[in-house]
């Protein structure tokens, strides 16, 4: 007979609650991906205490073959990261990461490796100050991108195949690719101005987001037009990847935190 307990290493990403009222916690794992388990229980129990969002854990979770389900017997916390609770924006860009990480179920198969990125996510974001949240959540979307192996070439043009390189005498500011929806990839600008444009800055400042670790992102002034251009950037592409809408960019923290 198999044994019908297994740990995990695991992520808590996601907890609902059924119409019967037990709870329902999705759990992101190296070894299974995004797994749903029943935790059972009342309000008082400590079990249904300590099991919430964005707790890195050991995970035992019991197998009914007949029932088909699994439920969670057991979790020893590793990590809490109680600075999450302390900001709303903080709160969100996680909220954002666990949407990816269901939606693209863990990055199209990807487990492990999401599992660690997610983990340095949530890391950064507990010491982070406020005014490095974003960038930090940024950096997030672009390494998850290249995880599914969909973040657009930006070194030459997806139409007449030019490498692309900023145009002597220009500011640094002005664009020297734009990103087209329609065709799927970044356009230099004598094959059609069309779509969102980025500059020398932006580009720059995406091939850092990509190649640094996340806790070592830098500051970045919110608002800025880096900011603003990748923003739209990496939030079109992370809904294209999740092939629907992703609720969690639909809300901006800047409305709750007045920073606009």
């Amino acid at each position: 007979m198999p044994d019908r307990l297994k740990r995990y290493g695991a992520l808590i990403l996601r907890a609902k609650d059924s119409p019967a009222g037990h709870r329902i916690l999705s759990l992101l794992t190296a070894e299974e991906g995004i797994i749903d388990v029943f935790l059972f229980g009342g309000a008082k129990s400590s079990l249904r205490s300590s099991a919430t969002p964005f707790v890195a854990a050991q995970a035992f979770v019991y197998s009914d073959p007949v029932k088909h389900y699994r439920k969670l017997n057991d979790l020893v916390i590793l990590e809490s990261f109680q600075g999450l609770r302390e900001s709303y924006a903080k709160l969100w860009s996680a909220s954002v990461m666990a949407e990816i990480a269901i939606k693209t179920q863990g990055c199209g198969g990807e487990y492990q490796t999401l599992l660690a990125l997610c983990l340095s996510l949530l890391r950064a974001l507990d010491l982070a100050a406020e005014e490095e949240v974003e960038i930090k959540l940024l950096a997030f979307l672009w390494k998850s991108l290249g995880i599914m192996g969909l973040q657009p070439d930006w070194s030459r043009c997806v139409v007449c195949g030019k490498r692309i390189q900023p145009r002597k005498g220009e500011p640094l500011s002005s664009p020297i690719l734009y990103y087209s929806p329609r065709l799927d990839g970044f356009a230099c600008p004598d094959c059609g101005a069309e779509g969102l444009g980025l500059g020398a800055e932006d580009i720059d400042l995406l091939d850092r987001l990509g190649t640094a670790k996340i806790q070592d992102c830098g500051r970045s002034a919110r608002g800025s037009r880096n900011l603003d251009s990748l923003r739209s950037l990496l939030y079109y592409l992370s809904q294209k990847a999740a092939e629907g809408v992703l609720l969690s960019l639909e809300i901006d923290p800047a409305l709750t935190t007045g920073q606009k």
